[in-house]
């Protein structure tokens, strides 16, 4: 068995396991609180635990993050452009579907991923992508759909998309609070580094484990050939024109290319089934392309790994 294979297989088992019990031992309900202890206190306390060892340096790299931008922007233009010549033209349906093509799986699986392949030199380059996406890309899709429901922003609606994508999202609270200690160097208790050592551990198989629980193959109004062209968008094209990106732009730092191209060769991400749900909007399509996406990610992420080694 080929060692990238070898090295990611263990996250899929986890999520296996996850969807698994959902149909045979635990009850549906479960799974709302097991979700809410991820998003709220595990992978918040696994990215507050990682930014404060990093320096404010380590997350600055202005060349990683204007490649990770022209990726998207590229990868965006390509997935879209032949649904717009078929005559896909309702403006909403277009910010979903590019940004289900665009918005990887950064916490739930490029935290477990990247820290369990990369190691401790990735942390700095994945916390700064994972806040990247979740502000550029989530906030900037929320942001698009607000214009065109609008025919314009106004500093309201701007300020509303902040709010939610920055000021109330736990991993971004969490990644600031952790960046602070570190420029402040300041030296936490003793019981509450003691308490991070306890929970932060388990954001990796419990956030692995509630995305095996959470998928759901139902079939939905999603053609085939569209799902067939977005997934293979999200898992070859994005990391590809990513990584060409890198070599445009200069980002010349090792870790960091691995990192962004490993990141981006994820498989969509959960958040753009919330986008989705909130506007009412490609909901369940997103929530499907999110299910085939994880499932051929198995595959297509390996490959990705012998490519980056």
């Amino acid at each position: 068995m080929p060692d990238s294979l070898l090295a990611v297989l263990p996250l899929f088992v986890v999520i296996a396991v996850g969807y698994i019990a959902k149909q045979r031992v635990f009850d549906s309900q479960f799974l709302p609180g097991i979700n809410q202890y991820v998003y709220f206190i595990a992978v918040p306390a696994l990215l507050f635990q990682a930014a404060s060892q990093q320096s404010l340096a380590s997350l600055f790299n202005p060349a990683a993050w204007i490649a990770f931008v022209l990726g998207a922007a590229l990868t965006a233009a390509v997935a879209l452009l032949p649904l717009m010549l078929r005559g896909q033209m309702e403006r909403e349906g277009l910010i979903l579907r590019g940004l289900n093509s665009i918005f990887a799986n950064y916490a739930y699986m490029g935290i477990p991923l990247s820290f369990a392949v990369l190691g401790d030199a990735a942390y700095g380059a994945t916390v700064s992508i994972i806040l990247a996406g979740n502000i550029l890309l989530i906030g900037g899709a929320q942001l698009l759909i607000e214009a065109t429901r609008q025919s314009g922003l106004n500093l309201l609606a701007v300020w509303q998309v902040i709010d939610r994508a920055m000021l109330r999202n736990p991993i971004f609270l969490a990644t600031v609070a952790g960046l602070s200690v570190s420029y402040q160097q300041w030296t936490l208790p003793q019981v509450a580094l003691d308490s991070l050592a306890l929970i932060a551990p388990s954001a990796v198989p419990v956030a692995l484990f509630c995305l095996g629980a959470s998928l759901q193959f139902k079939r939905t109004a999603l053609r085939i050939g569209e799902a067939i062209w977005l997934i293979l968008i999200k898992l070859i094209i994005h990391p590809l024109l990513t990584l060409l990106a890198c070599l445009l732009v200069g980002v010349n730092d090792p870790i960091w290319q691995m990192t962004m191209v490993l990141l981006t060769a994820l498989p969509t991400g959960a958040l753009a089934h919330v986008v989705a749900m909130k506007y009412q909007v490609f909901e369940k399509e997103t929530s499907q392309l999110v299910v085939f996406s994880t499932v051929l990610s198995l595959f297509s992420v390996p490959i990705w790994l012998d490519v980056l080694s």
